[in-house]
């Protein structure tokens, strides 16, 4: 199917089905992000500028990586290579995404290579990086905010959605982590599994017990911000715990989340909460495609997605 066609709902499910892999064939994958703060005055790392700043930084990893640089419009926002992607979360977070690998130990030199890099590149250029989930001093005021088109957007629409969405935005840090599935029902158990071990997860890796200089009362903070940034694209929906989920009630749920963007010519443009699901199906100039499917969907923040 090509990208710029409309779509159908039956592409939609066959898009997870697509995804199913042999067990043979099962690889893992992760993300890891870390916040950055100027060693020296303690502040928020701006993206551009003549002190440390995450332009800075994506150059140094670059110099000692190699890769692909990638570009939007004139800005650096980061690096495609062999070894996995930088990216730039919107508060300036530095993000590092595997390529899927067969083994753990082969995932876990790769994570050290790159906190290793990471550690470098911050002596270089004056940045210490942090190892909590959440800024535990900086107020979300003196927060930099990055110049990507998608951040913008999202700014103003997740601002509107719940009390700490510039928190989540622009001072939360996390580990992330993939996994394949040989088809629908090891998708279905896997995603409950997960769904249901969060909360132990969450327990495990608390490491944000600090905000704005003091105690916030959590062992989590980070997870009191994810459940007070938008609650219809946020947390553990409730369908994931009826007897009959599967993947066509997940697609149904993600349906009907509410859209943050649509592409078009010019860019990115806000849509006013216009469900996707009013989309497909459609022939005329409005209908939807499956990039813009892969967009909304990447806008989905559930605790397992």
């Amino acid at each position: 199917m090509e990208r710029h066609l409309p779509i159908r709902g039956a592409d939609l499910l066959d898009y997870f089905q697509r995804g199913a892999v042999p067990r043979s064939n099962w690889k893992i994958g992760m993300e890891i992000e870390k916040l950055g703060r100027d060693a020296v005055t303690g502040g928020a790392l701006p993206f551009d500028g003549p002190g440390p700043s995450v332009r800075a930084v994506i150059e140094s990893i670059r110099d000692r990586r190699g890769g692909d640089p990638v570009y939007e419009g004139d800005c650096l926002i980061g690096i495609d290579a062999p070894w996995g992607t930088i990216s730039i979360e919107p508060g300036g977070q530095v993000e590092w995404s595997s390529r899927p690998e067969t083994t753990l130990a082969r995932l876990s030199r790769l994570l050290d290579e790159h906190q290793r890099v990471m550690r470098e590149a911050g002596g270089e250029l004056g940045v210490r990086w942090l190892d909590v989930a959440v800024d535990p001093e900086l107020p979300v005021s003196e927060m930099q905010w990055m110049p990507k088109a998608r951040y913008v957007i999202m700014r103003e629409h997740l601002g509107s959605q719940g009390r700490l969405g510039h928190r989540m935005m622009t001072q939360t840090a996390s580990v992330q982590c993939a996994f394949d599935y040989a088809d629908a029902e090891d998708w279905r158990r896997k995603f409950r599994a997960a769904s249901l071990l969060t909360p132990v997860a969450v327990a495990l890796f608390a490491n944000s017990d600090r905000i704005d200089g003091r105690p916030s009362g959590w062992r989590s903070y980070r997870q009191a911000i994810w459940m007070d940034t938008d609650p219809q694209r946020c947390g553990i929906p409730d369908i994931v715990f009826e007897p009959a989920f599967d993947i066509e009630r997940w697609l149904n749920w993600v349906l009907d989340v509410p859209m943050i963007f649509r592409q078009r010519v010019r860019g990115l443009v806000p849509v006013g909460g216009v469900r996707f699901r009013e989309l497909i199906d459609r022939t005329d100039c409005d209908a939807g495609s499956l990039s813009e499917w892969e967009l909304h969907a990447s806008t989905i923040f559930t605790e397992v997605r």
